[in-house]
């Protein structure tokens, strides 16, 4: 025999108003089958819930711990059936998807401002490529992303918020005899990247291969703050969105190397299911791109 959400709402109304009788009156039930539910529950979790003396009921041991389990498991099912009758993603669990720039930069303000104005809501975030946060949202395991170039389905709405710049950086002690360094003159230097299929790694592959050039030492690392670290501890030169190094820049740390052609920089929409889209949604969808001018982060 299983327990069920019935059985649990109906030992919680008991334990609350004290009485079988009153139970079976604020549910609609006679009291045999209020009586036939506790029977069960109590069966399945092998356990006396009630001490009955005559006309009235007390809890148990037993019955006393299972108060708190019965009150935390109806609580999260009365938020579930709110969450998805409302189609209101801030109402329980909110599932971002984010591109690793705005993650490190745009990130805690976002649930900073969250937490303010929802203070109940739980959120899941997906810091990843553009292919992992396509792909989830595709499949409705996201709610709302920040993503370069997506590649989305007709269900998931799309809005450009901006380009991220892109850049080669080196640290403050690389030194070359050029200013402006050509594919075939930046090939011979260590590099890193982040790895395939991300839409990072295409760029500058591509960028090398349409002046017919090969890296002769590639390195990759599925972390942007990971390799802005190597680059400043003068390990390699890597492609990385120039909003991240904007503070190594402050502080002298790393250059930023000029190169020809110039590296094309990446397209950023915020993306969101279609049915989940009304007021709620559209206040998140304001707040992103609020953060994302406050903070400069995409051109």
């Amino acid at each position: 025999m299983s327990l069920t959400l019935a059985q649990i709402r109906t030992f919680e109304r008991i334990a609350k108003l004290g009485s079988f009788r009153g139970a079976a009156r604020q549910l609609g039930l006679t009291q045999p089958s209020v009586s036939q539910r506790i029977r069960e529950l109590e069966d399945t979790l092998g356990a006396e819930l009630f001490t009955r003396r005559g006309p009235g009921i007390s809890l148990t041991a037993e019955g006393t711990a299972l108060v708190a389990y019965a009150d935390r498991l109806l609580g999260t099912a009365d938020e579930m059936v709110e969450r998805f009758r409302a189609h209101d993603p801030l109402k329980g669990l909110l599932r971002l998807g984010l591109n690793e720039t705005f993650g490190l930069v745009c990130l805690p303000d976002l649930l900073r401002h969250l937490e303010e104005q929802y203070p109940a809501l739980m959120t899941s975030v997906q810091v990843g490529d553009t292919g992992t946060v396509s792909r989830m949202l595709n499949e409705q395991q996201l709610d709302l992303a920040v993503v370069s170039e997506p590649d989305v389905a007709d269900h998931v709405r799309r809005e450009a918020i901006g380009i991220n710049e892109l850049a080669w950086f080196a640290s403050a002690a690389f030194g070359s005899p050029r200013s402006v360094l050509a594919p075939a003159e930046l090939a011979t230097h260590h590099l890193m990247v982040t790895p395939p299929p991300s839409r990072l790694y295409t760029t500058a592959t591509q960028w090398f291969a349409r002046a017919g050039v090969v890296p002769s030492r590639l390195s990759m690392c599925n972390s942007v703050s990971v390799t802005s670290l190597t680059i400043t501890r003068g390990l390699a030169i890597g492609l990385v969105p120039v909003r991240v190094m904007q503070e190594q820049l402050a502080h002298g740390s790393v250059r930023r190397l000029a190169v020809s052609p110039p590296m094309p920089g990446h397209r950023v929409s915020i993306c969101f299911q279609v049915s989940e889209f009304g007021p709620s949604m559209q206040r998140l969808v304001e707040l992103v791109r609020e953060l994302v001018l406050r903070h400069k982060l995409f051109t």
